[in-house]
């Protein structure tokens, strides 16, 4: 079963009182439209219409938009703009969502869409969990939660019925959702879905606050190699001056090692270990940058993205300090991210444990990945 997208994108963002719209706002290193349109990167979607604001059209098209996304302008209304967006519906469900809700579940859409199917249509639902209440004649006065619920999108739909119901409803309609119209015009009742209170939409200046940080994943890693005579010393891929190098199946570099395992538990996955064991003579004396490398495949094939490593190098010897941007410029090439998201530090241990006797060399490191927007 196909479905098509329909992204609703035609406001102007005002109530955020950023200056520009709350589509453009920065979540963890995408905008929040980019975001929003990674939530529907799944074998069953068509294409997805971006119903837009023609104040925003010169900004849409510096994005890196799917290859499946085509813009739509929007109208004066909501009403309107998905009126417009739905002539482009050829597939026979529609999925209709805001395009400020960036943090919509899979699952939520998974099982919308499996709803949709059967019932005919879908509804995203969350119980309300805060005491109401109701103005009424200058007061106000208590009413019950559990007979109420808070609306969320997607909303999705058979393409016919609701494409019949927008062509019956004015121009001029104002409806706060696409459910309320299908309802009033189509004369069927809305399947309501469990949503997720994850599943927030941005309309404030106060919800792009709490945004920021969300959907990021952060890991932290940890090696340890001996010195020993007679081997390269290897940090971050880069032969440093020695007498000594390190120990190890492959070539050592402790440096890559530990954020390779920062990023592995960013992931929830297991350590280098059991990805390129000892046991396994094809990593013998292998570049940890190849090693790397296939960590990051693994990253993209996830959906994620590196967003900043940070990792601390402690040994009595030799010296790293003058080493230093040269590792920082060679791990930002290789993982493709801006030098400035890439730090390392070097550290003495005052001569005290295995460091200190320049017996090896530790390295502790901390990753933090993001959701990535498909393109």
């Amino acid at each position: 079963m196909k479905f098509d997208v329909i992204l609703a994108c035609g406001g102007s963002g005002s109530r955020c009182d950023l200056g520009y719209n709350k589509l453009a706002f920065d979540v963890g290193g995408i905008s929040v439209l980019e975001k929003a349109l990674s939530c529907f990167y799944h074998e069953d979607i068509d294409k997805i219409i971006i119903s837009y604001n023609q104040n925003d059209l010169d900004w849409l098209k510096s994005l890196p938009l799917p290859d499946n996304s085509i813009l739509c302008q929007g109208g004066q209304t909501r009403t309107q703009s998905i009126s417009n967006a739905l002539k482009l519906v050829e597939n026979e469900y529609v999925i209709i969502h805001d395009g400020a809700r960036p943090f919509l579940p899979r699952q939520c859409l998974l099982d919308g869409m499996r709803d949709a199917v059967e019932y005919g249509n879908s509804l995203l639902f969350t119980p309300s969990v805060d005491s109401l209440r109701i103005l009424s004649d200058g007061g106000s006065r208590a009413i019950d939660r559990s007979a109420i619920i808070k609306i969320q999108t997607p909303q999705i739909f058979k393409t016919e019925e609701i494409k019949r119901a927008y062509s019956l409803a004015p121009e001029n309609a104002l409806f706060t959702d696409d459910a309320t119209l299908y309802e009033e015009y189509i004369k069927k009742p809305a399947h309501l879905t469990k949503g997720s209170e994850s599943n927030i939409k941005i309309t404030t200046k106060e919800d792009c606050m709490r945004a920021i940080g969300a959907d990021l994943y952060i890991g932290n890693g940890w090696d340890t190699h001996r010195l020993d005579f007679d081997r390269d010393l290897i940090l971050g891929g880069v032969k440093i001056p020695h007498d000594k190098g390190l120990v190890a199946h492959s070539d050592g570099d402790v440096l890559i090692h530990a954020i390779m395992d920062a990023i592995l538990s960013a992931m929830h996955e297991r350590d280098i270990g059991v990805l390129f064991p000892d046991t396994d003579d094809k990593y013998k004396n292998i570049s940890s940058v190849k090693l790397l490398k296939e960590v990051l495949q693994l990253v993209k094939a996830k959906g994620l993205a590196v967003k900043s490593v940070s990792a601390v190098i402690m040994a009595q010897k030799p010296k790293l300090s003058p080493h230093i941007p040269t590792i920082q410029q060679n791990l930002a090439n290789i993982m493709q991210i801006d030098e400035e998201r890439v730090s390392v530090s070097a550290t003495t241990t005052e001569k005290l444990g295995m460091a200190g006797r320049e017996e090896g060399i530790s390295v502790s490191s901390v990753a933090v990945l993001f959701r990535k927007a498909v393109k």
